[in-house]
């Protein structure tokens, strides 16, 4: 089952077969089945506003509701009882779909092994980072502004003066539930996404001096812009045994060609250092880290973002994240 965020509606369903796919507004189909199906209107509609909204309270009572959203989107696949609130994917403009406008992100750094080898090759990184799990250190990583994010069709547009603008596909996981035990690596998975993490990296380069400070690390992660996720959210769907693939093609050349299996530290493992320090409860989002092939991995001659390039982001059974560059004199 995948959701969307409609930009200026609600919650969007999206059904129907890849290439294909209809996106039917929920607060506008549940009107035209207040009639017949009084009983899933009842359900659903107090988790499904007009405009806006947050998903947060949706996951709190997700066995209670999940049951009646699947009702609904099997009436949805079937297409003349709703049809009026339904339109084709190409038509919508949407929303980053996230779960809520203040959602707590934590974004892992280094956590595909190749990737960090090809950072370390070309950055002065510690040696725990180096070393990563295999030396028994702890995750790492940053924290994401939420209103840095955009969605999908997006432009993404560095600060003026930008010259290696890299991209970065990942996997954004959702947590279910209520709060999470502190120190706990029980996790329930809501749902997931696609993620570009496009950073700055001229700092890092020895190009520009951004801050004195581990201010330059949140800066050149958050400016505007600098996240995409979509486009949509995959829920109620377990992430299989094999792992999802992760790629990234820019300008139809692919650049980045991995797997959530590679990742050494787990959601699970993340969730348990994070909560031991910070509280985490449902609708908080992970992001997975990166797998090889980032620009940076090549140092100063390495494959940057120039302006016109279309990228790519994609993750096995959600679908293509697509935004375009802009770069500023």
């Amino acid at each position: 089952m995948k959701l969307v965020r409609v930009h200026g509606a609600g919650t969007g369903l999206l059904v129907g077969p890849p290439g294909a796919e209809v996106v039917v507004d929920i607060p506008r189909a549940l009107a035209e089945l207040r009639r017949g199906e009084p009983g899933l209107v009842a359900a659903l509609e107090p988790y499904f506003p007009a405009i806006g909204g947050s998903w947060v309270p949706l996951i709190a009572r997700w066995g209670e509701v999940c049951g009646f959203l699947r009702a609904l989107a099997e009436i949805a696949a079937d297409g003349d009882a709703v049809a009026a609130a339904s339109r084709p994917l190409e038509d919508v403009r949407l929303e980053p779909p996230l779960p809520d406008p203040g959602v707590r992100i934590f974004a892992l750094g280094g956590n595909f092994p190749a990737h960090g080898s090809g950072m370390a090759a070309v950055m002065d990184v510690p040696e725990s980072v180096r070393q990563g799990a295999a030396g028994g250190n702890p995750p790492w990583g940053f924290y994401v502004i939420p209103g840095t994010v955009v969605g999908q069709d997006a432009v993404v547009s560095p600060p003026s003066g930008t010259r290696k603008l890299d991209y970065e596909a990942e996997l954004a996981v959702v947590l279910g539930g209520g709060d999470h035990e502190p120190g706990s690596d029980e996790i329930d998975i809501w749902g997931y996404t696609v993620w570009n993490d496009f950073s700055i990296r001229d700092e890092a380069l020895g190009l520009t001096k951004i801050d004195h400070g581990p201010l330059t690390w949140s800066l050149t992660k958050n400016f505007r812009t600098g996240h995409s996720c979509g486009p949509c959210m995959v829920v109620d769907e377990p992430i299989p045994d094999g792992g999802l693939g992760i790629t990234c093609k820019v300008n139809g050349e692919l650049r980045q060609d991995g797997n959530t299996l590679q990742m050494q530290y787990s959601f699970g493992t993340t969730a348990a250092h994070v909560s031991s320090w910070a509280p985490l409860a449902g609708g908080d989002m992970i992001l997975s880290g990166t797998p090889a092939g980032a620009a940076m991995e090549g140092g100063l001659d390495g494959p940057f973002l120039k302006d016109g390039d279309h990228v790519e982001a994609g993750v096995e059974g959600v679908g293509l994240l697509r935004n375009s560059i802009v770069m500023k004199d």
